[in-house]
């Protein structure tokens, strides 16, 4: 079986720390046909240099070089400069399986798929994310919009554009928009819908590094209203394209903003978009509640809004010190 070149693009910008063991896990990947292509999105760091460094030490290394201009833009260059049949991206700082891509594209070709896609895991050094989840040997495959509806109800996959194996072709057509932060929720969502089907496989292949300065884990940047704005425009996606999904679009929205209502601060220059994006989650709730398929975590903030305000955030915030 003849296997196609793949292309795996990853972004640098501030993880001249981290890249190493990153690159070093793409490098040594099981799957031998790989392009990996190094943006350095004009980093502040070491990162260019070291990625020089791995392109004249590695011929299947290339690498770019860029004004800073953000992740989305760093993908977009990564993906225009693809020569591989397919495409994966990895955070500069992430890591992923040393089998992960070879797994992806088995799953690929077997199935006949458009997209293949893992479950991701979160961890901090010297944690491994690669533990079994009971899930190892599950397989399936999903048309374009049942994977939609998954990824809206955050069941097996959600929107990162990470830890998935797409066609090169369907990446550069759907390009992230540049400027936004919450890049993936604008774009993976149109690559879903545009596949015939979508496999998926239960193994965790890939490992999301939690990193204290991320615009989820930092002080809060007003950037982070960009969330909302991409929720709204894939709610208005389904609305028109694919409504028998609008549910789970409606509870992925409330997930959306629920994060951002606890993500602002409780100052009087946010106070008034707190009370708007408090009273939407009240709206929400019901709809939230009464769907078996909403996901544990959305239907318990349901609940919550009940009580009112306080208790909502005071549960909330001891639920966070506890994870």
């Amino acid at each position: 079986m003849k296997q196609p070149l793949i292309s795996v693009v990853v972004p640098l910008y501030g993880v001249a720390d981290t890249m190493g063991p990153c690159v070093d896990g793409i490098l040594a990947q099981t799957y031998p046909h790989l392009e990996v292509l190094l943006v350095d999105d004009g980093s502040p760091d070491a990162c260019g240099a070291i990625a020089d460094a791995y392109a004249q030490a590695d011929r299947r290394v290339r690498v770019i070089h860029q004004p800073n201009r953000g992740l989305a833009a760093a993908r977009n260059t990564g993906t225009a400069a693809a020569q591989g049949e397919l495409i994966t991206y990895v955070d500069g700082d992430d890591l992923i399986a040393p089998e992960c891509v070879q797994t992806l594209w088995s799953l690929m070709e077997r199935q006949g798929a458009d997209i293949a896609v893992c479950p991701m895991r979160r961890f901090r050094p010297p944690e491994t994310p690669f533990r079994s989840n009971g899930r190892d040997g599950q397989e399936a495959v999903f048309s374009g919009r049942e994977a939609l509806e998954h990824m809206l109800y955050q069941r097996l996959f959600d929107t990162s554009a990470c830890g998935k194996l797409y066609r090169t072709a369907d990446a550069q057509a759907c390009p992230f928009p540049e400027g936004w932060l919450f890049e993936d929720l604008a774009t993976v969502y149109r690559l879903l819908w545009r596949a015939r089907t979508v496999a998926w496989t239960g193994r965790v292949l890939y490992g999301y590094r939690l990193r204290p300065a991320s615009i989820m884990m930092g002080e809060f940047d007003p950037r982070r209203l960009d969330e909302l704005r991409a929720m709204e425009q894939l709610r208005a996606f389904v609305e028109e394209n694919c409504p028998e999904c609008q549910t789970a679009a409606d509870c992925r929205l409330f997930s959306c903003l629920c994060q951002v209502y606890l993500a602002l601060p409780a100052t009087p220059v946010w106070q008034q978009e707190a009370r708007k994006l408090w009273h939407r989650m009240r709206r929400l709730s019901f709809r939230v509640l009464t769907t078996p398929h909403a996901r544990i975590k959305n239907r318990c903030a349901a609940i919550l809004t009940l009580p009112g305000e306080k208790i909502f955030r005071c549960v909330a915030h001891l639920a966070r010190k506890e994870s």
